[in-house]
């Protein structure tokens, strides 16, 4: 498969010139209290991590079926620094948080901001070694898997805790959490979907080894489906059962507004009801367009309900925020096709 191979100079340049982008987007073009930069960091992260994340799990449980397309999905590792760097300009916009008007020991400006930074960079450093020792084969690697999990874990929680549920402090929900680090491996799941069918469209040679974790990961989304509509149902059984009127205030805005009621029947639609419904039969399994469409819709369905959580709150300026897609969609393409020079077998 030809890929479009870059000097890592070059590749570097290319990851800073988009990052001075969406920078100067959010501090010079898109000023103003809005929840543009949180959701495309938000969303974003999610699928950056997510990949890395379903290998290092798959690793953990001497799960082999990942290999075949294991560098493709630890391409993107290096990506999470990016978002370490980028989210320490979220201080710009720290005026949609109405906590700040009356900061506490926890949700302060500049330790939300620092402790979100660090262990996003934390979680790359642990990502780095883990990719090395994994393709060296070291025997610790199973240990840096599971420290690379952890901070994944962490801080997929703290983009539930501290980037979106305290938009509406008080209010909170234990099931933020669990429900974010899901969607974050849901999101792998689906850019493995991508990848393989892409792969095997493609005819290469070990189009049977590839076509095997195809099938895999549309199993592996089937019943993220249902886990994952089990947790969102969850959450919102155990608060319309308490009937506690700060708890419930979250669920009648957006389930009495248009056009949020719409976006939560989209996006049980998109994740759940589609994803269960079109991966029962066989053959689709075997489909790259049924699982690339699938796939894509899952994480179309991952966006409108990042959305669905911030718009209620804060505004989204939708042009700018497209400009950043844009540009970290093609940073993910570029990355992807130059996995070879990212995830090359380490000499030293």
């Amino acid at each position: 498969m030809s890929t479009l191979q870059l000097r890592p100079v070059t590749l570097g340049i290319i990851t800073v010139i988009c990052a001075i982008a969406v920078i100067l987007i959010e501090t010079v073009f898109n000023r103003g209290p809005d929840g543009t930069f949180l959701l495309t960091l938000s969303f974003w992260v999610a699928l950056i991590q997510g990949p890395v994340a379903l290998v290092a799990a798959a690793e953990v449980s001497q799960g082999k079926w990942i290999q075949p397309i294991k560098k493709e999905l630890m391409a993107f590792y290096p990506l999470i620094l990016l978002m370490a760097v980028l989210f320490i300009f979220m201080f710009f916009k720290m005026d949609i948080y109405n906590w700040t008007h009356e900061e506490h020991h926890w949700l302060r400006s500049d330790f939300f901001i620092a402790r979100n930074s660090v262990l996003l960079a934390v979680s790359f450093l642990l990502a780095h070694f883990y990719v090395r020792a994994s393709l060296k084969a070291k025997p610790f690697t199973g240990k840096l898997a599971i420290l690379f999990l952890f901070s994944f874990i962490v801080t997929q929680s703290l983009v539930a805790f501290d980037w979106v549920m305290s938009l509406e402090y008080p209010w909170m929900s234990t099931m933020f959490a669990p429900i974010f680090f899901m969607e974050s491996f849901y999101a792998g799941l689906a850019i493995a979907g991508i990848i393989t069918a892409y792969l095997v469209s493609k005819q290469q040679t070990d189009k049977a080894a590839v076509q095997k974790v195809m099938r895999d990961s549309v199993v592996f989304m089937f019943g993220f489906a249902l886990a994952w509509a089990g947790l969102y149902y969850g959450q919102f059984l155990v608060i319309w059962y308490g009937n506690i009127p700060w708890e419930t205030s979250y669920f009648a805005v957006r389930m009495d507004h248009s056009p949020f009621v719409e976006m939560m029947y989209l996006t049980l639609l998109l994740l759940f009801i589609i994803p269960f419904i079109v991966f029962i039969p066989r053959k689709i399994k075997a489909s790259p367009v049924w699982v690339t469409s699938i796939s894509l819709l899952i994480l179309l369905g991952l966006l409108i309900e990042r959305v669905f959580y911030i718009l209620p709150v804060v505004s989204i300026n939708y042009f700018w925020f497209l400009v950043e897609f844009v540009l970290f969609a093609v940073l993910m393409v570029v990355f992807y096709l130059n996995r070879e020079k990212i995830i090359r077998n380490p000499t030293t």
